[in-house]
């Protein structure tokens, strides 16, 4: 779900890259992944992959994600290393856009949707282990006890207020009485959000990948292959990273906004086995995951005021998550208590 048009059209990209880098690609293909423009390119005989950053994201920021991944496979997590251009760089800038080459790794990936169930006990078993080899690297943090109690329900609900006034401009639009509704809901929500911002006390933080979930990986049958993106990598609530991984990974959760809690109690369950956490983190885990869903916002903006090729995905992505918030509001003790229950079996 690209945020924004990619800079490059026809064989400009082609030729972008084969100025900067020793190759010679003739092929292009754009791939549908992340926030971002991603290409697949090839030579006839290996291929890369392209990400052309959207506005905003720094090429300090891309060399970054190189170091960290270079330090990733010394521990041993398979990543994709980046390529460096003919001059040793990491990143190069075209029309104001970070843009980075990357081994692709050849492989299965997933959709949003269709990870499978099978997986999903491997997939926290990486986690465990990805948070684990990651426990001594700076990184930004994010997301942090002094952030959650820096939160004010009124400065986000007039936030909400500014997207109910921009819908109202869209009175004639098939959408607007659910986007309406959710706004609403949301905007009601936010007040109850500050009770929540006690849950980030006393809980681990970690650094971790940032957006880890199924399709963030590589496969090739029950193997993982490689972890892809670490561009939004930060130091952050575990809690927050393992339940948004569960959720966002599970097809059941995909397909219906609800949490099979036997299955993202096996999923946890598999995690504990490789890090740690505390009984504190995880009664807290429900709340910490609702606060962050509440507060974003994203689709909505996307959809109402920008012209994002991918708004109304986008717009579709934002019902799912609201529709999570009243899952998870109306579920929170319930599943804080399964979370927790998992120190004494």
């Amino acid at each position: 779900m690209a945020l924004e048009h990619s800079v490059f059209s026809g064989e400009e990209l082609i030729s972008f890259v084969n100025t900067h880098y020793r190759l010679e690609l003739t092929t292009a293909q754009k791939l549908p992944l992340g926030s971002a423009n991603c290409f697949r390119l090839s030579d006839g005989r290996t291929s890369y992959f392209l990400k052309e950053f959207q506005s905003g994201v720094s090429e300090e920021d891309v060399c970054a994600e190189a170091a960290l991944l270079a330090r990733l496979r010394e521990r041993g997590i398979p990543v994709a290393p980046f390529i460096p251009t003919k001059e040793g760089a990491w990143v190069v800038s075209h029309r104001s856009h970070a843009v980075c080459l990357q081994e692709y790794v050849e492989g299965t990936t997933y959709g949003y949707d269709d990870f499978p169930p099978r997986l999903m006990l491997t997939l926290a078993r990486t986690l465990g282990q990805l948070h684990v080899a990651m426990r001594d690297m700076e990184l930004p943090a994010h997301r942090g006890a002094n952030w959650a109690a820096s939160y004010r329900g009124e400065e986000s609900a007039a936030q909400y207020d500014a997207l109910l006034a921009a819908a109202e401009r869209m009175r004639e639009d098939d959408k607007y009485a659910r986007i309406v509704s959710e706004l609403q809901y949301k905007k009601e929500l936010a007040f109850r959000c500050e009770d929540y911002a006690r849950f980030y006390e006393g809980i681990t933080y970690c650094p971790t990948h940032g957006d880890f979930q199924g399709c963030q990986t590589v496969w090739e049958g029950e193997c993982l292959r490689a972890i892809i993106d670490f561009s939004s990598a930060k130091r952050l609530p575990a809690v927050w990273d393992v339940m948004r991984s569960y959720v966002q990974s599970s097809s059941y959760s995909r397909a219906t906004a609800r949490i099979d809690l036997d299955g993202m109690r096996a999923y946890v369950g598999e995690y504990l086995r490789h890090a740690p956490l505390t009984e504190r983190d995880l009664r807290a885990m429900p709340y910490v995951y609702l606060f962050q869903l509440a507060k974003s916002k994203f689709g909505y903006p996307q959809y109402l005021q920008s012209d994002s090729p991918d708004r109304v995905g986008l717009l579709q992505f934002a019902h799912w998550r609201t529709n999570m918030c009243r899952e998870v509001e109306s579920r929170a003790e319930e599943i804080a208590r399964a979370m927790a229950s998992l120190l004494h079996e």
